[in-house]
């Protein structure tokens, strides 16, 4: 899959719009776009987030777009960004995937990204390069993986790696743009004394 979409340049609101509007006419090509758009990012979420299970994320990939366009109608603009709203869709699927698993009682898929997908993804200047940069890069995340929570890595993955706004990562995570705020914070904070205490 290819992508010129979310991570790296997540910045077109009004194109995810424009998309969705496609999608709901069943415009020639819309299907396409989204995959051509999102596909690359979604499957390095999903991956991540099912411990690095490829194969598996690809056909959540796949659940991911089929939904999206199933529920297309649903979308709301002034709720969320397509983009959000796309990664909100992906990350319920994981948590059902994962539940699947627990009955069949095999070891529950992390939800935490992959450490190789973590570094792969980092933007040149936020905190995630500042610890995929340096030598013990690997070991230093394991460590953070030990000193946050789930939802605190989320967020600062969500943030951080795929560039998503408070609002944006809210709108995947199902809390207010207060509670995304205030976990957001937490998480840096948590983490830079972690970095620090290893330093």
């Amino acid at each position: 899959m290819t992508e010129a979409g979310v991570c790296g340049s997540h910045t077109g609101h009004d194109d995810g719009v424009a998309l969705a509007a496609a999608l709901r006419r069943r415009d020639p090509g819309a299907d396409s776009e989204l995959c051509t758009r999102y596909g690359r990012s979604l499957h390095r979420y999903l991956s991540g987030s099912l411990g690095g299970a490829h194969e598996l994320a690809e056909d959540l990939v796949v659940q991911t777009f089929a939904e999206a366009v199933r529920c297309i109608g649903s979308y709301r603009p002034q709720r969320a960004t397509f983009a959000g709203w796309l990664f909100g869709i992906a990350r319920r699927l994981v948590r059902l995937e994962r539940r699947r698993q627990e009955r069949r009682k095999s070891v529950p898929a992390s939800a935490q990204v992959s450490l190789e997908g973590l570094a792969e993804s980092s933007s040149p200047h936020d905190l995630a390069t500042s610890i995929t940069e340096s030598v013990a890069a690997k070991a230093q995340l394991a460590r953070l993986r030990a000193s946050l929570s789930e939802r605190e890595l989320e967020v600062l993955v969500l943030h951080y790696v795929y560039e998503f706004s408070v609002q944006e990562i809210g709108s995947v995570i199902g809390r207010s743009g207060r509670a995304v705020e205030s976990l957001l914070h937490r998480a840096k904070t948590k983490a830079r004394e972690r970095l620090t205490q290893d330093d």
